[in-house]
């Protein structure tokens, strides 16, 4: 074993701050808390009391963890050494004391020689020589510590002492837990090797108590929640007269929990994230901030500088795993306020908590119902060992035991007697739980790793979510079915939601009622992600949360499928986030994560049997394709931030989304014999063409904003008498009513919107030419909105609040995560003047002759053509058909929405639109 020593050359004066002295405030005043009142106190408005303990928390993310300060057990006043410590600063010209402990003869020679430099003797100053100063030391055998004396140790945080030594002199043997200090890195052909100037298991020899040189460490963790755990529990102290202060107690060292981490008070700004209100729970979230420097004396702009501050993070943006509480500087830009890592939540503990006989739920207990009721128990089959027993991945032998032990109490089959309807589910979780202790528990390392990797899932983000549903790929079904028509293409490979089939017949909640119902949908808002992308990491928290308000209060559902994580699916080399690899993440025709929808799955309905038992009734296939194809895609997030993840916002797009689907039966699905149909010729008509057949050259995120926005405009002329359709652009020879021959109605491009007066059989197009992109779609149905409103009169059917879309921040960097650049943009064509034509340059192999039949090189030039895939048939041409009459004022309508050919090609943000969602639709509001 290698043994490193310390020496010592100097001393440094260290100074504490403790609750019950005179502190330093956030304005730089001195407080003196010492006669703090007894009484309960309210603070923060009334969230915390003084007479509570509290955990304090992660957001009730995947998984939560609260702050944990280990301290270690306390021994006995026995057990503790007296050790001799050297007068400070004796020196006699021989190196003082420590040259008397490296050589034994010094204090025999020179132990009774008098110095000028010294009032004391050898034999009085040198521990070595029976002097000195008999004490305890200030230390303890498992106290963590930090070392000050070489620059190389600061860097050193996770350092124990083993054990304290006084013969033949005093001193520190402090263990490396984890290699600090300088490395060195290579590669050995197999494997990258870092080697530490301190490596781990090494101890380091410190002959000192100075505090200067060896200080005590609290370690301010992230563990997971535990009831009873004593070193997760703290106390909120009043800090000032009016309460505007506060003080964070670690209740079990009662130090405050910022001067732990290098603060210069021990005050803490609380400030709550979101106002009371906003969703189940909005006020139950805060930011805390810490002192680190008063700035005393220190100007800028002639003016005081104020005090410096920190934030207190869980972790930084995309991180994996969350192991410790870290500070992080408040510069006033770019900080970290709208990311999660820096909202913490107080949770009481309860009195009872700490009696083991106690009736109080463990939270994991809570977390398996739940799981089970929501997804099945299937869902726990599949997941890893550690996450069923809710430990770390690398959890000991004792931890692994003892959570088995604790767990066993809800779920051991004897204990079922008062509860016979969980009998049989219970079993089976008890099963799943007693499979993974054995485990985790193996007394052989190689045994224990095997089987982690054999349990191990990957990088789920919301494995301990009691509100988002892991949506594994069993949960999805397979169809060979294209939206149209199978004579279109040879079929799209389409995955369809279907949770239902799946869920275990045993629940926990047996006392719903059987009875007959009607097919049905749910909603589910489904989260796209890639265990990979920062973002999809950094946003869990705060989509779980959302995910409990919507499931509450709306009935929707939140889902989160991991693109490219599972076997079959995986992303390949070429695409890294799975995107388009993953097929079923592939055909949300994305290319970055997280990208979030809004989808429908259709529920079977049930009726009893000639035996009297309640069967699920077979769908139509047809209504679970055509639900399927409902697709509202949140549209702020590929160039938003994590503020887009806000649950208030989160929420506000779900809500948009179903108002998407409510509305959806507003639009009619054309057949060829609609557009002979009265309800289309009597009226004012919008129709939006589409590419039927899957060979067409379209703007998926275009037609995504046109689908997702008609809803909302056929909701809004609902009392007009507005026809809202859309339409199936085919080859023209098909015998299916579903695809129209588009180039008889003089449609050039696809998509396109038309509008159509009464009695009018052509329309008008919203655009000169092709959308450009999203945004195009948003202004032009703005103003069409605008100008049928005035044309039609009446009021607008529009009581319900819709999103003010923004512009987004182009900050030159994306949350999301790309799987490659985006297609080029369309280019509209330009009035350039023409450049003078190029002279003529002879071909470098003149052929003998030259062919000049032009009738031969136009059948050529259609060979070529017919090489390809076969498209719509449109009209040629890009001129606009004028409608041809009709009592509508036709030409007020196209002055009203053309130009905007000449329009900036690829905006960015948009108007004030419903929904905010399908690419930026749901509808439009007029202003």
């Amino acid at each position: 074993m290698r043994f490193f020593s310390l020496l010592v050359f100097s001393a440094l004066k260290s100074a504490h701050v403790f609750a019950g002295e005179a502190t330093i405030s956030t304005d730089g005043e001195v407080d003196d808390i010492s006669n703090a009142t007894d009484n309960c106190v309210d603070l923060l408005s009334g969230k915390v009391s003084t007479c509570h303990t509290y955990q304090i928390a992660t957001l009730n993310a995947s998984p939560r963890r609260c702050i944990h300060i280990e301290t270690p057990p306390p021994q006995k006043e026995q057990e503790v050494p007296d050790i001799c410590i050297d007068f400070p600063n004796y020196f006699d010209g021989t190196n003082g004391c420590l040259a008397y402990a490296q050589n034994d003869h010094f204090c025999n020679e020179y132990g009774d020689n008098v110095y000028d430099a010294s009032p004391y003797k050898p034999n009085q100053a040198c521990c070595a020589c029976g002097g000195g100063n008999k004490s305890k030391p200030r230390l303890r055998v498992g106290d963590n510590v930090v070392l000050k004396g070489e620059m190389s140790m600061m860097s050193c945080k996770d350092l124990s002492i083993l054990r304290i030594e006084t013969d033949p002199i005093f001193q520190y043997v402090v263990r490396v837990n984890k290699g600090c200090g300088m490395a060195q890195r290579y590669f050995n052909g197999e494997t990258l090797v870092e080697n530490y100037q301190y490596p781990e298991g090494a101890n380091i020899l410190v002959k000192t108590d100075d505090p200067g040189n060896i200080e005590k460490y609290y370690k301010v963790e992230l563990k997971k929640c535990r009831r009873g755990a004593k070193a997760q529990e703290f106390m909120f102290q009043q800090g000032s007269a009016d309460a505007s202060k506060i003080i964070i107690l670690h209740k079990e060292t009662q130090s405050p929990l910022v001067t732990t981490m290098g603060a210069v008070s021990p005050f803490v700004n609380v400030t709550q994230v979101w106002e009371d209100g906003l969703f189940d729970g909005s006020g139950d979230y805060f930011y805390m901030q810490m002192i680190t420097s008063t700035n005393e004396g220190q100007f800028t702009n002639g003016k005081p500088m104020k005090p410096a501050t920190s934030w207190l993070l869980s972790g930084y943006f995309g991180e994996q795993e969350y192991s410790e509480v870290r500070p992080r500087a408040n510069t006033g830009s770019g900080d970290a306020s709208d990311q999660e890592h820096s909202m913490w939540t107080f949770k009481q503990v309860l009195d009872d908590e700490a009696n083991e006989t106690s009736d109080v739920v463990d939270e994991h207990v809570e977390w398996l119902e739940k799981k089970t009721e929501m997804i099945g128990i299937d869902y726990l089959e599949e997941m890893p060992p550690w996450d069923l027993l809710d430990v770390d991945r690398s959890a000991g032998k004792k931890e692994v035991k003892s959570r088995f032990r604790e767990l066993s109490r809800s779920f051991h089959p004897d204990k079922m007697m008062h509860h016979p309807e969980k009998k049989d589910l219970f079993e089976k979780i008890f099963v799943l739980l007693q499979n993974a202790y054995q485990g985790l528990k193996s007394g052989s390392e190689g045994d224990k790793e095997k089987f982690r990797r054999e349990g191990d899932t990957g990088s789920q983000l919301f494995t301990h979510s009691q509100f988002v549903v892991e949506l594994l790929p069993n949960y999805w079904t397979k169809i060979e079915q294209d939206d149209n028509t199978a004579q279109a293409t040879d079929g799209v490979k389409r995955y369809i939601l279907n949770v239902a089939s799946h869920l275990n017949s045993t629940l926990v909640d047996s006392t719903v009622a059987e009875e007959e119902s009607e097919a049905t949908v749910q909603l589910w808002v489904v989260f796209m992600y890639s265990p990979k992308c920062g973002m999809s990491r950094t946003t869990r928290g705060m989509v779980d949360i959302a995910a409990a308000h919507l499931e509450k209060n709306f009935n929707i559902k939140v889902g989160a499928y991991a693109c490219g994580l599972y076997k079959g699916f995986e992303a390949s080399p070429t695409d890294p986030i799975g995107v388009s690899s993953d097929p079923i993440c592939a055909q949300f025709e994305r290319m970055e994560t997280p990208n979030v929808h809004v989808i429908v799955e259709t529920l079977p309905g049930r009726k009893f049997d000639e035996n009297g038992v309640l069967v699920d009734q077979p769908l139509d296939p047809d209504l679970v394709i055509q639900n399927a194809k409902f697709k509202h895609f949140y549209a702020a997030v590929p160039h938003g931030t994590t503020t887009e993840f806000h649950p208030e916002a989160f929420i506000k797009f779900a809500r948009q989304g179903k108002r998407v689907w409510d509305y959806s039966h507003l639009v009619t699905r054309m057949l060829r014999s609609s557009f002979n149909d009265a309800d289309f010729i009597n009226n004012s008509s919008l129709v939006a063409f589409f590419d039927g057949t899957g060979n067409g050259e379209t703007n998926a995120e275009v037609v995504d904003a046109i689908k997702g926005a008609l809803p909302g405009v056929a909701h809004r002329f609902l009392n007009d008498g507005l026809y809202v359709g859309t339409a199936s652009c085919g080859f023209g020879d098909e015998v299916d009513e579903r695809l129209i021959d588009c180039s008889q109605y003089s449609v050039s491009w696809l998509p396109d919107i038309k509008i159509y007066g009464q009695n009018d059989t052509v329309g008008t197009s919203l655009l000169r030419g092709q959308f450009g992109d999203r945004r195009d779609v948003q202004i032009s149905l703005e103003s069409m909105g605008n100008v049928l409103r005035m044309m039609l009169g009446g009021e607008d059917n529009n009581e319900d609040e819709y999103e003010e879309m923004k512009e987004p921040e182009d900050t030159g960097e994306g949350g999301s995560c790309q799987q490659s650049s985006p297609p080029p943009e369309y280019q509209p064509d330009m009035d350039f003047e023409k450049l003078e034509e190029p002279d003529e340059v002879p071909l470098l192999d003149e052929p003998e002759e030259a062919d000049e039949n032009p009738e031969l090189d136009k059948e050529e030039e259609k060979s070529k053509v017919d090489e390809g895939p076969r498209k719509p048939k449109l009209a040629g041409g890009e001129s606009i058909a004028e409608l041809d009459g009709g009592p509508r004022e036709n030409k007020r309508i196209q002055d009203r929405v053309a130009g905007f050919d000449n329009r900036a090609n690829k905006r960015r943000g948009g108007g004030a639109l419903m929904g905010g969602g399908g690419g930026g639709g749901g509808g439009f509001i007029a202003r």
